[in-house]
């Protein structure tokens, strides 16, 4: 993920990154929160006001503060475009897609529509932000790889998203629910789940996977191939809705994607050429089997309740994918500015957060996934659990980013030639 020939210059400031890996376990908690409070039936029903709060909860204030924050270092990095004012770019975005956030979701889950307003005008801020730069930056990439090519896709898919965003808050702003509405809702979903997140999470495992865990590398037409056949998809998908066209072919070929991309991420990860351990590797293996099941699911399950292919796909794959990414990100970025800046006695990267923290972690959050999934089946007592065992999870999460985020800070406050002073 991080080539040989990277320097400080390069990379944006730590600050950068941390503040949006540290700000989504918080959307995290909120939305574990919403379980407490509102009727469980309310918050399973995506279209009640109070699911579409909750819904954008994770989508805006954890799977794109994640991904925002990510990308900010990964550009430079995998790309070579580098943002030159990097410090503001972050505060304008970071800010905007917080404070968004909260408007947006609370103008739905109290149904206050001033609040509509503020929050859907502050995500435009967020998102025309973000994606004006990283197209004026990606596109001009002339050194192409299968993790660029698959960033320019997640920035057109990006684009689409965000637009059918705005049309959908501006629908409601205006009161002009057209016989149209949920094909744009489905449109939007689709773009924001399959091309904004899975594309591009498909393009940095390119490189993640294969460098991170010394593994095996993807076939080049998984590579090439994969994430350009899901954006074309997603746009005839599109055309299909609109002309009424039965989709399920379309559903087919979705499924055929991932499925060759979860195959061969599995194979690589059980044939790594160095097999030592390392706990974050539960998280992927876990995420890519969610993205199997949810696939499954989506195929062959009669879909008259979403919830249980929302959990498998946004908390089984994205989530856990998201979470033991940055796992990896955070202790690398903290070694490597501090190794950058000359510092001598650094912990190592597995030092930076106790594995033991990260083992609890995991267990807890697979329990509440597990138990949400469950609940539909049983009793909506188990949702409370779920929701309770998910609060705890982000908690520990947050705790685990910020204990790196401190080991770092405390070590460059110090002197890097302290180092040769103590005997």
């Amino acid at each position: 993920m991080f080539n040989q020939g990277l320097s400080l210059d390069q990379a944006p400031p730590i600050s950068v990154p941390f503040r949006f890996f540290i700000t989504a376990p918080l959307f995290g908690i909120a939305l574990g929160l919403l379980f407490f409070f509102f009727p469980t039936d309310l918050l399973i029903n995506r279209y009640s006001s109070v699911a579409i709060g909750g819904i954008h909860l994770f989508t805006l204030g954890i799977l794109s503060m994640i991904i925002f924050g990510a990308m900010q270092q990964m550009m430079p990095v995998l790309a070579g475009a580098i943002i030159k004012k990097p410090v503001l770019f972050a505060n304008v975005v970071h800010t905007s897609l917080t404070l968004g956030t909260l408007f947006f979701s609370a103008s739905f889950i109290f149904e206050i529509k001033a609040l509509l307003h503020v929050g859907a005008s502050l995500l435009a801020i967020a998102f025309l932000t973000f994606f004006a730069v990283l197209a004026y930056l990606i596109f001009k990439v002339k050194f192409l790889t299968s993790t660029v090519n698959a960033m320019k896709l997640f920035t057109l898919a990006g684009i689409i998203t965000s637009v059918l965003g705005l049309y959908l808050a501006y629908s409601h702003i205006s009161n002009d629910i057209g016989s149209l509405h949920y094909n744009f809702v489905y449109l939007h979903i689709l773009f924001g789940l399959f091309g904004f997140a899975t594309i591009l999470i498909m393009g940095v495992s390119f490189q993640v996977i294969p460098m991170f865990y010394v593994a095996l590398d993807f076939p080049k037409f998984i590579q090439n191939k994969i994430p350009l056949f899901v954006l074309t998809v997603l746009i005839v998908f599109g055309m299909f809705l609109f002309l009424q066209l039965d989709t399920y072919v379309l559903k087919v070929l979705f499924s055929v994607f991932f499925v060759l991309f979860c195959v061969h991420g599995l194979n690589s990860l059980n044939k790594r050429r160095r097999p030592v351990f390392d706990v974050t590797l539960w998280y992927w293996k876990l995420s890519l089997t969610f993205l199997l099941l949810s696939m499954l699911n989506w195929l062959f399950v009669p879909q008259d309740s979403y919830f249980l292919l929302a959990i498998m796909f946004g908390l089984g794959f994205l989530y856990s994918l998201l979470q033991g990414m940055i796992y990896k990100i955070i202790p690398f970025l903290a070694w490597f500015h501090l190794n950058s800046k000359g510092h001598m006695i650094i912990p190592t990267m597995r030092e930076m957060i106790n594995e033991d923290m990260i083992k609890l972690h995991f267990f807890i959050y697979t329990a509440s996934v597990f138990f949400f999934m469950i609940s539909p089946f049983l009793s909506n007592f188990f949702v409370i659990i779920a929701a309770l065992l998910f609060i705890i999870s982000n908690i520990l999460f947050l705790m685990n980013c910020v204990m790196a985020a401190n080991k770092y800070a405390q070590i460059a406050k110090t002197n890097p030639l302290d180092a040769f002073t103590q005997g």
